[in-house]
This record gives structure tokens, sequence and C-alpha cells, in this order.
């Protein structure tokens, strides 16, 4: 865990592609892919399957950013297959955009072909890092992963997507988990539709053995926070400032019924000490004295209004 540095990067490539950033969320292993290039630096990165580009431009942006000399290969008929659907020369565009935008300096090349066709490209033992992520069968997957085996590196990583979904005819799945039967050096992480890491680098595989958990729950969150805090920021926020208003409004209630208290208190005293009065007064006009008094009041305006 040492020897391996999570970064915090900038992702310059998402605003340019914009509403089609997650189409098939790959978006929640864009950190995990930054820093699989920053701490292994692979020398050669394949990518067979690249769709609107959000793994390939996280590889890029790696390369970018700590000046890497790693050659960058995006392998993709871009026309679409079953499981992405079909689509026209809008998105082969916006790669191209995107390409030359933020990374025109690197040395990406992007091959329109098979994967089949592709193959005459490359001599054997020459790929460092492939990630697989075309047609997600089973029968698709095991081809893709067998055909472009001799070409990686003996201490070679692959990558494959989508090893969680079970939808449809998907069998990324069952491939995974022969493999795991099969090679020993295996990490998944399950979020964002899954992604398996075969590692066939002993030195990188002492650095992540153990990483497995660490990864899933920091490369989740940080997914998590960077697509969704703005948002939750945003609504926390509101939650914040509608407790505090709600605090206020409950302060400002608390004096009012704290003052209501005190005049009900302050009335009742005024009650009290008027019904004392009144008994006092009841005790004066009962007693003989203040009969006495009257009765010769009375007398008194008698006589005085006699002539």
């Amino acid at each position: 865990m040492a020897n391996w540095t999570f970064y915090k990067p900038k992702f310059e490539y998402q605003d340019t592609l914009g509403e089609f950033l997650d189409t098939f969320g790959w978006l929640g292993h864009t950190y995990l892919a930054y820093d699989l290039i920053s701490n292994t630096k692979p020398g050669v990165v394949v990518e067979l399957g690249t769709h609107w580009g959000v793994s390939f431009f996280s590889f890029c942006q790696a390369v970018k950013d700590h000046s890497l000399p790693t050659e960058l290969y995006a392998i993709d008929t871009w026309q679409g297959e079953k499981h992405a659907g079909f689509y026209d020369e809008r998105v082969i565009n916006k790669v191209e955009e995107i390409k030359k935008k933020h990374f025109n300096a690197l040395k990406i090349k992007l091959l329109r072909k098979t994967f089949d066709e592709a193959l005459a490209d490359f001599t054997n033992n020459s790929i460092d890092m492939l990630h697989i992520d075309g047609l997600h069968t089973y029968e698709a997957v095991k081809h893709d992963f067998e055909s472009w085996l001799p070409k990686l590196k003996k201490n070679g990583l692959v990558l494959f997507h989508d090893t969680s979904d079970t939808v449809r005819d998907f069998g990324v799945h069952k491939f995974w988990h022969e493999l795991t039967k099969k090679y020993p050096h295996t990490i998944q992480l399950s979020h964002s539709h899954g992604l398996g890491l075969l590692c066939f680098n002993e030195k990188v595989w002492t650095d992540i053995e153990h990483l497995q958990a660490v990864w899933e729950a920091y490369y989740d969150l940080s997914f998590k926070k960077e697509t969704l805090g703005k948002d939750l920021f945003r609504k926390n926020r509101e939650l914040i400032d509608t407790r505090f208003e709600l605090t206020g409004l409950n302060r400002q209630l608390t004096e009012e019924l704290k003052k209501n208290q005190q005049l009900e208190t302050s009335l009742e005293d005024t009650a009290r000490h008027a019904d004392n009065l009144q008994a006092i007064l009841d005790d004066i006009r009962n007693s003989k004295a203040y009969r006495l008094a009257h009765g010769l009041g009375k007398l008194h305006r008698t006589f005085k209004k006699k002539p």
C-alpha cells in the first residue's frame, strides 16, 4: 500500500464529452485508470473498444499529467455492435475532437479496425497494459483475450470491464470467473458494472495484492464524490440552510414562548394580587369601623344638605 499513490486528477476531456460522459458506465473507474497509469508507467497501452473514450482518455490524462512516453492505442470500428448499439460518425468525430483539443501532443493512435484486423499492427510481447471492452458475450471476450494474450508482455496487465453484469447475453462475468480460477493474481471492483484486473507483473502485484478492499471503497467513493458531489453539496447546503432557518425559527419560537410564559406568570401574579386586594377590601367593608364610618358619612351628608 505504501508503494501505491492515490491521485486526485482533473479530467480535461469530461467537459468536452459532456452529455455522453457516462453512456456505458465506465465513469466509476476513471480514478483507478488514472492511478494505474501513474503508478505502473506502462510503455504501451492498447484498448479494445473505445466508443466515446471515457476509459481511454482517463489513461491519456495520466500520461499527459506525468509527461510519460507511453504509446496509447484505441481500437474500435466506431460503428457499434449489438451491446453498445449502432451509431453514426458523431462518436468518432467527438473522440477525434477530444484527442486534438486535449491530448494532441501525446503518442496516440486511433485505429479504426476490428480487433482481429488490428492484431497485425502489434508484435508479440509488446503491450504493457491491455483493456478489453468490446462485445460482451462470453465467446467474444474469450476470443479477444486469447487472441491478444500473445501480444501482451510477460509482466503485463489486463483490464476487463462489465465483470459484474449478468444482463442479457453478457458473458464477461462467466469468463472472468474462469480466469480467477486459472490465474492467481486478480482483483475485481464491483461498482460501475465491475472491473477486473488480471496482473502478470509480480512487482505490481506485490504493491496491490492487499488493496482490493481499499480500492473498492476509495474508487467507488471518489466516483460518487466527483459525479454526484456538486449536486449532493447543493442539496446538503439547502438542507443545512433549512436546518439553520428552522433552528432560528425554533429559537424565536422558544423566546416567544418564554415571553408568553413570563406574561402568563405576571398576569397570574397580578390576578392573585387583585384577589388579595379585593379580599382586603371586603374585610374592610365588613368591619364595624367601616360600617360606622360609612354611617357617619351618610349622616354628615344628610345634615350638609339641609339649609
